[in-house]
């Protein structure tokens, strides 16, 4: 009987490491769910309201009477009257261009390959369209 004894303390002495090891744990859950309920407290407590993009600037004056389309108006590029007059006589160009091309594709013969001299004329109709594109963006 007396090998028994140790054994029990044995036993005992686990069961206490085991409870010991338990509170330790319990512990620090109840402290990290402590700290994250306070954070969320502190979430909840303060929201801040997000700013509508369409409210007015100025809070005493009613919707869309404040002037907010105004800025957008102002912002539209201005050509001047000498690139404009540019353009225009550039456009005329290239519908002549255009309109010369036409009449020489509608006397191809169909089953006749295309020559090389209307393709340069259609890589020049291209690279005009593409300078009045240019034109009009800058």
């Amino acid at each position: 009987m007396e090998s028994m004894a140790p054994m029990e303390e044995a036993a005992v002495e686990t069961r206490r490491h085991v409870l010991a090891r338990l509170a330790g744990v319990a512990a620090g859950l109840l402290a990290v769910s402590g700290s994250v309920s306070g954070l969320l407290r502190a979430q909840r407590a303060s929201p801040q309201p997000l700013p509508s993009p369409n409210a007015p600037m100025n809070q005493n004056v009613p919707g869309g009477l404040d002037g907010a389309g105004l800025a957008h108006q102002s912002q539209q590029p201005t050509i001047s009257p000498l690139v404009w007059s540019e353009i225009k006589s550039d456009s005329d160009k290239l519908l002549q261009m255009a309109t010369d091309f036409k009449a020489k594709i509608d006397q191809t013969n169909v089953s006749a390959t295309l020559s090389l001299p209307l393709m340069k004329e259609a890589h020049q109709i291209e690279k005009m369209a593409k300078q009045i594109q240019q034109r009009m963006r800058s």
